[in-house]
């Protein structure tokens, strides 16, 4: 038998290095046999009916909630009282779903995108790797949405100006162009708008919450309908008294080019909603238990405010009320998270919203998702609403304060959804 080697002739430096190795070995198999295994375990009793049930629900709740803002245009031959109250409806529903997309992307989507992706049965990549995965997701998404939005707006401009007809197509250069056609006409270029603030009463009595009738006209302006002497008095838009919390945002018309771009954000905005919806429906049909009742409350309230967002600004866009196009945003709203619970119902017995798999899954989606709603909810909503130039002459005084009563309410009240579901 060879006798053994001698401790003390062996290198200082390779003694290190064998140790060094045989350490990061073993506590990388004491890393693999500490990892949770993934999974939501043993699952309790499944009631079928109960979920069949919470199918039709949710689908009742999507598509009711967010209809209502839609009939609340109203027809063309109601009333002014009645005009008055639904816009009055429109006007809050458009700020509260402001409120509540905020806190969906806030409250809901990330925080859970983060949760899932940093979840400690996956991979070392996602959850010690790179546990900002979910922060990175989103800033692409939005990056992508900024890039895909401005693409349509140049091709629908590049569009609106090869229509050959020689006309300024922007509001602006209408309004340049008419201002120039009147001053060379030595007349004033909006006189038709002095009748209408003297009407309003004397002058200096604007409060706050009274607004003069010449912000109707500034809004008009920005609308592109601007002297035409071909509109009758009786067909103009309707103007309702400030007092009644009826300005112009609401109430002037949009021009076509408007109508589009309005389109294009309210489809984008669509489309951040319903990437998500899928899988909170099958998320829905896999939960069982006591918890199952407590989450299934938490998704229709869920739905229902998403419901009232997305149709309020389904509803901005003004269709006329015969067109189809609205009712199938609406209908696209309604079915998604039923079709998640479908899928639910039938990939039950395979399908873990708790295994790698679907952690996965609801991390990169509501990630995107959430990176959508952040940058529709910051900037074509919040800002456009409370921070542009036009906002400061149609949005002014109570009304301002009254629609971020509503934006802080719509927050509130899904930050507090959040808390269950």
């Amino acid at each position: 038998m060879l006798p053994g080697p001698v401790w003390s002739s062996i290198p200082t430096e390779l003694l290190v290095s064998e140790l060094s190795k045989r350490v990061a070995e073993f506590s990388k198999r004491d890393d693999v046999k500490s990892r949770p295994e993934c999974g939501s375990g043993e699952l309790g009793a499944y009631n079928m009916g109960l979920h069949v049930f919470a199918l039709f629900l949710v689908l009742v709740l999507s598509t009711t909630f967010c209809a209502i803002p839609i009939m609340s245009r109203g027809s063309d031959g109601s009333s002014r009282s009645g005009v008055g109250i639904r816009k009055e409806i429109l006007f809050h529903c458009q700020h509260f779903g402001t409120g509540v997309l905020l806190a969906t992307a806030f409250v809901h989507l990330l925080p859970t995108a983060f949760t899932s992706l940093t979840d400690p049965c996956l991979p070392h990549l996602y959850s010690e790797g790179y546990r900002p995965l979910a922060g990175l997701i989103a800033m692409v998404s939005a990056l992508v949405f900024v890039a895909i939005e401005s693409y349509l707006h140049l091709r629908g401009a590049g569009h609106s100006h090869e229509s050959g007809d020689g006309l300024p197509t922007d509001s602006t250069e209408l309004r340049e162009n008419e201002a120039s056609q009147s001053l060379i006409a030595n007349a004033a270029p909006i006189s038709q708008s002095t009748p209408n603030q003297t009407s309003s009463g004397a002058p200096g009595s604007i409060s706050g919450e009274e607004e003069p009738d010449h912000d109707v006209e500034g809004a008009r302006l920005m609308s592109g309908n601007v002297g035409d002497p071909s509109q009758e008095p009786n067909q103009r838009p309707f103007k309702a008294d400030s007092r009644s919390g009826q300005g112009p945002d609401v109430i002037a018309p949009k021009s076509e080019e408007e109508k589009k771009k309005l389109e294009v954000q309210c489809l984008l905005l669509e489309a951040g909603i319903l990437f998500h919806s899928v899988f909170i429906g099958m998320s829905l049909s896999v939960a069982t238990g006591p918890s199952f009742v407590l989450f299934l409350g938490a998704i229709a309230l869920h739905q229902c405010f998403e419901g009232v967002a997305l149709g309020s600004r389904i509803a901005a866009i003004q269709h006329p009320n015969s067109a189809w196009k609205p009712w199938l945003m609406v209908l696209a709203f309604g079915l998604t998270t039923p079709i998640g619970q479908a899928i639910g119902l039938i990939v039950r017995e395979f399908y873990d919203p708790m295994s790698q798999t679907g952690l996965l899954m609801v991390g990169f989606t509501n990630a995107i998702s959430s990176g959508l709603l952040l940058f529709a909810g910051l900037h074509q909503l919040l800002a456009e609403d409370f921070l542009s130039d036009k906002s400061y002459t149609t949005l002014r005084g109570g009304r301002r304060v009254r629609a971020f009563a509503s934006v802080f309410g719509g927050a509130a009240l899904m930050a507090l959804v959040g808390a269950f579901a």
